[in-house]
């Protein structure tokens, strides 16, 4: 990081400098990309097969609900908008 985005990185919220600073593998139109429960999955990360984006970290069962590309979910009883 240069010393300019250090120091605007420092004024940030911890949730806001981790989507700052953690690049996700795919990005998508899907509603879950504007709710704060929803964790991406990571560039360069080679666990998760090819169609999933990310994980709900709301939706508990039976683990964390994984969510795939080809999803399409209209309304969530989960969801809560980034601020």
């Amino acid at each position: 990081m240069k010393k300019e985005e250090m120091a605007e990185a420092k004024k940030l919220d911890p949730v806001k400098f981790l989507a700052k600073v953690l690049e996700p593998e795919k990005h998508s139109e899907h509603v879950c990309w504007h709710c704060k429960f929803f964790k991406w999955v990571l560039k360069g990360s080679g666990f998760p097969p090819a169609d999933i984006i990310g994980w709900c970290k709301k939706i508990h069962w039976p683990h964390y609900w994984s969510i795939a590309e080809m999803d399409v979910i209209k309304k969530c009883y989960a969801f809560e908008k980034l601020d």
